[in-house]
Parts: structure tokens; C-alpha cells; sequence
């Protein structure tokens, strides 16, 4: 019987009245034991469908919030029970766990009873069949499906724990799983991305041509093709490391600085003009050149933020540092004649914030 569905005690209990089935010679037979260790089980758990039982069995062994959970939940429940106080409905918030734990329904059930699924009113509201009672409520257009069903079953089962943000969470080294196929594995990151795939059942798709490998790690590294002449070399060299050759040189490319560059700048919204209606010229590459350079010459992320936060600030700034707070004037700037200074400001102030 594969462990999960059902409780410790559960399981003991079938353990136990097998044991009793050997050893005692009892005139009941196995069946009509084993039939009644699962009507016991009937009345102290939950019924699953069989459907939900399925998926529950191609889980991974352990389920963790951030990865498995947290997506439902901000999916399918938040807009009624998450941290809005004007949408929440029944008082109830199940984006913390102090409020989903101490909530008690109308049933007198709690909300979520970490390691109880049958005293836990989300599984019950999530298997039921009755659409005043199920939820996600039918009026919400949105439903569960079975293995979102079964993923809040087992992480309830497992203490319903949740975690910080994931970008908050101190990274650990993690060993690489085990795998069935290990000559597939060429580095330890394998490991990982084949036993994702050996879980459900997923076959490694063919190892792509020398033309299409150097064009893919190209366009992601530096964000341009590779020359004809770099193909060419690619495809002739014949050594165990050539892969790993090219990728330390498509890093040593002033492209990479670009390429990754991109995407800050965006975020941060550069560009070369005011963005109001007199779309005035703004010349601010250099702090664009800056950003380029802190990437290509690997700064720690922390220097990166802070210089561009409060690079003046700091105990004899250099120029460097000073170049870097160009980040804080990217927002729109209007210079019409007739506006208010003060209104303004807030407005700059405000898009600082929220960038």
C-alpha cells in the first residue's frame, strides 16, 4: 500500500490486524480483516476519488510550498481569501499560516489542520461534488484539477508548512538525486533535470546538432548569432570540452554585458528621452555603459543594487558609485511650462519607489 493517503495510525492498524491474521490463526481470513481495517480507515480519513489518487501517486516524495503550493493557492484562492481585506470572503486568508491554521468554519473545522486531512475544511470544500459548498465557488470560473487537488491533499498530509518568499530563503547545497539512466548524466545539474523527468515518466529528448547548440547558447549568452567562422571551429573541435570552451568565451564577450544588461535596463526604464509630451532628449548612456560594465566585470549584486540606490551616499563615494544613482533619475520628467513642481516631485518619487 503506498504511503500517504493515509494516516500513521492508519497504517498500523493494517500492520497490526495482519499480524494478528498470521499469527493467531484467527477463523477470520485476511479479506474480511483487511475490509474491516478499511471501513476503519473510511471513518478517520477522507475519501479520496480515485482520480485525485492517481495524481496523489505521481507526486514527488516530498512537496514543498514555494515550488507545489504556492502557485495554487495564488491561482485559484487568493482573490477570495488572500491578503485583500475588501475582497476577503468568510474572514478567511489562507496566505499566512497563522490565519489559515486558527480559523475555525462554521463546522467547526479549521481551515487547515496541518497532518489532519479530515479535520481540514479546504479538503473537504475541494473534493466535494455540491456547488454550494465546493470551492473554487462555480461563480469564480475556476476549478482544481486533479493533481492540484492532489498536491494540497499531500502537502496538508506532510504539516501544510509554509515558506518565506523563495528570494528570502537562504539557499542550501543541495546533494543530486539519484537517477535510474546515469550515463545520460554528463554534470551534477543532470541529475536533477532527469529525476524531474524519470518522476513523470518523461524520456530526455535527443541531444541537439553542434549547429543548433552553438546557435542556442549564442543567442542566450550574448544575444546575437554566432559567425559562420565560429560555427565552423565549433563543429571541427572534437574535444570532451568543447561545449564548456565556448560557453567560457561567449562569457568573456563584451555581448554578454549587453545581453544581460538588457534586461535590467528595462526594468529600471532607461531611455534617451523624457517620455512626456515635450519628449525632450535625455542623455544618460553612460549610466547605460555602467550597467553593461558591472556585468561583464561580475560586481557582487549587493555593490550593484546599492550603488545605484545610494551610490552618493556612501563614505567617500567614488565617481563610479556616483555614475550608478543614474538609476534613480530614469523616470518620466516633465519640464512644460505651468506645472506644478511639488505634484511632480511626488510623481518622481512614487515611480522611484515602485521600480
Amino acid at each position: 500500500m503506498k504511503k500517504g493517503i493515509f494516516s500513521k495510525r492508519d497504517r498500523a492498524v493494517i500492520v497490526v490486524l495482519a499480524l494478528c491474521c498470521k499469527w493467531s490463526k484467527a477463523l477470520l481470513s485476511f479479506s474480511l480483516l483487511l475490509s474491516f481495517a478499511l471501513t476503519y480507515m473510511s471513518c478517520g480519513q477522507v475519501k479520496v476519488p480515485e482520480d485525485v489518487a492517481a495524481a496523489y501517486a505521481s507526486l514527488p516524495e516530498e512537496i514543498d510550498f514555494n515550488r507545489d503550493v504556492k502557485r495554487i493557492l495564488s491561482d485559484k484562492c487568493f482573490a477570495c481569501h488572500g491578503p485583500d481585506a475588501k475582497k476577503q470572503k468568510a474572514d478567511l486568508r489562507l496566505d499566512i499560516p497563522e490565519a489559515a491554521y486558527a480559523k475555525v468554519t462554521e463546522s467547526g473545522l479549521k481551515a487547515i489542520k496541518p497532518g489532519n486531512l479530515r479535520r481540514s475544511e479546504v479538503i473537504h470544500r475541494i473534493l466535494s461534488n455540491d456547488p454550494e459548498y465546493r470551492m473554487p465557488t462555480p461563480e469564480s470560473h475556476l476549478t482544481l484539477t486533479e493533481q492540484e487537488k492532489a498536491i494540497l491533499i499531500k502537502w496538508i498530509e506532510q504539516g501544510a508548512e509554509y515558506k518565506p518568499h523563495w528570494a528570502f530563503v537562504a539557499p542550501e547545497q543541495q546533494k543530486p538525486p539519484a537517477v535510474e539512466d546515469e550515463k545520460w548524466v554528463k554534470n551534477p545539474i543532470d541529475n536533477f533535470v532527469l529525476s524531474a523527468q524519470e518522476q513523470r515518466n518523461l524520456q530526455p529528448a535527443p541531444e541537439a546538432d553542434k549547429e543548433t547548440l552553438i546557435r542556442r547558447l549564442s543567442f542566450d549568452i550574448r544575444g546575437i548569432s554566432p559567425s559562420p567562422t565560429e560555427v565552423d571551429q565549433f563543429i571541427k573541435d572534437g574535444s570532451p570540452n568543447a561545449y564548456g570552451q565556448l560557453v567560457d568565451k561567449f562569457l568573456a564577450s563584451k555581448h554578454y554585458g549587453e545581453r544581460m544588461a538588457a534586461y535590467w535596463l528595462d526594468v529600471a526604464r532607461y531611455a534617451d528621452t523624457h517620455g512626456y509630451l515635450d519628449d525632450k532628449h535625455h542623455e544618460v548612456s553612460p549610466w547605460r555603459d555602467w550597467v553593461i560594465s558591472a556585468y561583464n566585470r561580475n560586481i557582487p549584486f549587493d555593490q550593484f543594487v546599492t550603488w545605484q540606490l545610494a551610490g552618493d551616499l556612501l563614505p567617500k563615494a567614488t565617481q563610479e558609485q556616483v555614475l550608478a544613482t543614474g538609476f534613480n533619475r530614469m523616470h518620466k520628467q516633465n519640464s512644460e511650462a505651468g506645472i506644478i513642481e511639488e505634484e511632480f516631485r511626488v510623481e518622481y518619487v512614487t515611480d522611484r519607489t515602485n521600480t
